[in-house]
């Protein structure tokens, strides 16, 4: 596949996660990597706008040039740049990644520019974790598991994935424990008699999706303290991805990614792989 890695001018002060996130994928799946910048349009006076165009663009080429400087790097020998002006750094996104036939979207974890492309991405994203390496190479696929549509999405996403690349698939249903509404004993044995059940049926759920796949894949229900307790009890390392999907969602709906899957992206220690609903057909070609 052809990684698009939205790569801002303030690298200095973003940090290069993205780099190393892209970098991962194009190890893994020995494909091209594109680094894409994106500027804003320039002023209407036009003396100022020629000003404004020279210095744009010797700051985008320097800071292009010390990202394909850091791929090389890291192994990476196919990399080219890509700088369009646009009117938003989503817009201008989305057209490179039709323009040279992108596959993944790699991007920061942090910012609005990852919540806005959920709505407009023709393909997922891959969002780099907020600290650390991630690893040399993919080595395990987490894929969480809600019975939804949005559910079979990233699941037909890593599943091919996870062909493609030879790597094992895992199944995650993430229970968090909430503090107890109730101070009684009483009260207390109930939620947790009501906490227990919904495990186990959970379990059951998860281990009838993956008898259906072919292969062997493992199943989790990883329950903790509120959303970072049970996203942490799932277990994880260097090479592991997790991937998720995303209803898109009209304009009186502008949430990123739904109340569940914000809360899993926010909690993960590792990168996240964002599939919208419609962009599943896009995997990896290896």
């Amino acid at each position: 596949m052809t990684l698009v890695v939205g790569h801002p001018a303030d690298l200095e002060e973003r940090g290069g996660a993205h780099l190393r996130l892209a970098a991962m994928l194009a190890r893994t799946a020995a494909e091209d990597v594109v680094v894409a910048t994106v500027t804003a349009r320039g002023f209407p006076d036009p003396r100022a706008d020629r000003e404004y165009r020279m210095w744009v663009a010797d700051l985008v080429r320097s800071r292009q040039g010390r990202a394909v400087h850091a791929l090389h790097g890291s192994g990476i020998d196919d990399v080219r740049t890509v700088a369009v002006e646009a009117p938003s750094v989503p817009a201008g996104l989305v057209t490179v990644v039709g323009q040279v036939g992108g596959s993944l979207l790699v991007l920061g974890r942090e910012g609005a520019v990852p919540e806005h492309l959920l709505h407009s991405s023709p393909v997922p994203l891959a969002l780099a974790a907020r600290a650390g390496s991630p690893g040399d190479r993919v080595t395990r696929l987490t894929c969480t598991w809600a019975g939804t549509d949005r559910s079979r999405a990233a699941l037909t996403w890593a599943r091919r994935a996870a062909e493609t690349w030879d790597v094992p698939l895992r199944l995650v249903t993430f229970a968090p424990d909430r503090d107890p509404m109730l101070p009684s004993e009483t009260g207390l044995h109930a939620e947790r008699e009501v906490g227990s059940a919904w495990v186990r049926q959970a379990r059951g759920e998860l281990e009838s999706v993956a008898a259906a796949l072919p292969g062997t894949t493992e199943t989790v229900v990883a329950r903790g303290s509120g959303w970072p307790g049970a996203v942490s009890a799932a277990g994880w390392s260097d090479g592991d991805l997790l991937v998720v999907g995303s209803s898109r969602l009209g304009p009186l709906a502008r949430v990123f990614l739904g109340s569940t899957a914000t809360r899993i992206v926010r909690a993960a220690p590792v990168p996240v792989v964002v599939v919208p609903r419609g962009t599943e057909d896009t995997p990896g070609r290896g």
